[in-house]
C-alpha cells in the first residue's frame, strides 16, 4: 500500500494529536517494512526538523513552503487538492489525525479524539473552533474508516452520525511511551526541583489550557482544599490556550498568584519529572475522548484524581478516584479523601501500574495497520 500522512501536528509543540501520529508513525516505522509512507508537511516559515522523521524502510517526503491557514482552506472547505498532487504518485490511502479528512483519490481514514468542538465551538481551540463544526459530518460521512480511542467515543460518534456504520469506527486505545516506565535518579529529580523552583507538595495539571479542562473550576476546588491544606498548591503545565488569560485573573482575585502556578509548555523529558514529583495529578476535563496524562502519570507512580465524564474513567478503570467536575466541592472533597489517606493513595498507585500494562504503541500501531488493510479490502470487495 502507499500510505500518505500529514505530520503537521508534530512540527513544534506537541498536543495530544501530535503525540499520537509521533508515536502511531514511528511504530509503524518499526514493524511495517513493506508498504510506502509519503509524508508531508507545509508552512511559510517553519521547517519540519529531519530528525523527527519516523525511520521508514520505504518512505517519500515532501516540506513544502505553504502558508498553513491557505492550505488548510482548501483543504477544509473543498477538499483539494489531493496529496497526490505533491507527490506525483497514487496513493492507496490517507490517514488524518483529525476528523478533517486528508483529502486523496484514494481511501480516507481519520481519526477523532473528542467531539466538544462540535458542542461548545467558541470553547475550542485555533481552527477546530470554526473548521470542525462546519466540516466533520461531511468528513466523517465521506471517511472510508474513523479511528477512535475509547468505547465511549465510538457509541457518541454513532449517536450523533447514525447514517455511520458501526464497522466503519474502530476503537484502538492509545499506547504509552516507554520512557515514562523508567526509572529516573533521585539526584535528577532533586536537581530538576531545584531549578524548576517546584514546592514540595502540588497537584499537577498537564494539558492545554482550554475551557473544555474545565480549570476554572478546579482553582474554586482548591481554593477549598487550602483551607484544610496550606502547604498545598496547583501545578498547571501545559500551552497556553483560549482560557490562560481569564484563568490568570482569576487566580489573581482570589489571590492565589503564590499557590497556583503556570509553567507553560514542557516536553516530555522534562513532564515524566513532574509526575515523580507531584502529589497527584489532576484532570477535571469536561470531555476527554482518551487521556493522555492518565496513563502517562500512573505508569510514573502518580495516584490520579480524575472527572467522571466521557472516557476517563474507561481508561483509568479501578487505578483512580473519580469526582463530578461539575461540582468544585465534590472535586475538593475527592482530592481531600487522597490527602488523608496514605493507604489509599498506595492502593491507587499499585492499580496504576497494573492498568498501564493496558496501553501499548506496538499494539496500536498493529491494530491501525490492519484496519487499513481492512479498508482497503473492503474497497477491492466493493470495486470487484
Amino acid at each position: 500500500m502507499r500510505l500518505g500522512f500529514d505530520l503537521r501536528p508534530f512540527l513544534k509543540e506537541e498536543t495530544g494529536v501530535g503525540v499520537y501520529l509521533r508515536n502511531l508513525l514511528v511504530h509503524l516505522a518499526q514493524i511495517d517494512h513493506e508498504n510506502e509512507y509519503f509524508l508531508f508537511s507545509a508552512s511559510l516559515r517553519d521547517r519540519f526538523p529531519p530528525e523527527k522523521l519516523p525511520h521508514f524502510q520505504k518512505y517519500y517526503w515532501r516540506d513544502l513552503k505553504i502558508p498553513v491557514r491557505c492550505l488548510n482552506f482548501f483543504w477544509y472547505q473543498l477538499c483539494w487538492p489531493p496529496l497526490e498532487a505533491f507527490f506525483r504518485q497514487g496513493l492507496d490511502l490517507t490517514h488524518s489525525p483529525t476528523p478533517l479528512l486528508l483529502p486523496s483519490r484514494g481511501k480516507m481514514v481519520v481519526t477523532v479524539h473528542d467531539l466538544f468542538a462540535l458542542d461548545f465551538p467558541s470553547m475550542a481551540e485555533a481552527e477546530a473552533s470554526w473548521a470542525f463544526p462546519r466540516h466533520a459530518s461531511r468528513s466523517l460521512a465521506r471517511a472510508d474508516g474513523i479511528i477512535t480511542f475509547s468505547n465511549f467515543m465510538k457509541a457518541d460518534i454513532l449517536r450523533r452520525f447514525p447514517s455511520i456504520e458501526a464497522a466503519k469506527v474502530r476503537v484502538i486505545p492509545h499506547g504509552l511511551e516507554s520512557y515514562f516506565l523508567e526509572t529516573v535518579a533521585p539526584e535528577e529529580l532533586r536537581t530538576f526541583r531545584k531549578r524548576v523552583s517546584l514546592p514540595d507538595d502540588f497537584l499537577l495539571f498537564v494539558g492545554t489550557l482550554e475551557p473544555r479542562k474545565n480549570l476554572s473550576r478546579l482553582v474554586i476546588a482548591f481554593k477549598i482544599l487550602l483551607s484544610r491544606y496550606p502547604s498545598l498548591h496547583l501545578v498547571l503545565v501545559g500551552k497556553g490556550g483560549k482560557e490562560e488569560k481569564s484563568l490568570r485573573r482569576q487566580v489573581a482575585s482570589l489571590q492565589l498568584e503564590n499557590k497556583v502556578h503556570f509553567l507553560g509548555y514542557i516536553n516530555r523529558w522534562g513532564l515524566r519529572n513532574f509526575y515523580h514529583l507531584a502529589t497527584a495529578l489532576i484532570m477535571p476535563s469536561l470531555c476527554e475522548g482518551f487521556g493522555f496524562p492518565l496513563v502517562e502519570a500512573m505508569a510514573c507512580g502518580l495516584p490520579v484524581l480524575a472527572s467522571n465524564a466521557t472516557a476517563l474513567p474507561e481508561v483509568g478503570g479501578p487505578a483512580a478516584l473519580y469526582f463530578n467536575p461539575t461540582e468544585p466541592e465534590d472535586i475538593a472533597r475527592t482530592a481531600a479523601s487522597l490527602l488523608e489517606d496514605p493507604e489509599l493513595r498506595q492502593h491507587l498507585i499499585q492499580e496504576g501500574q497494573k492498568r498501564v500494562r493496558n496501553f501499548s504503541w506496538e499494539r496500536a500501531a498493529s491494530n491501525t495497520l490492519t484496519f487499513y488493510r481492512e479498508v482497503m479490502a473492503v474497497c477491492d470487495e466493493n470495486c470487484g
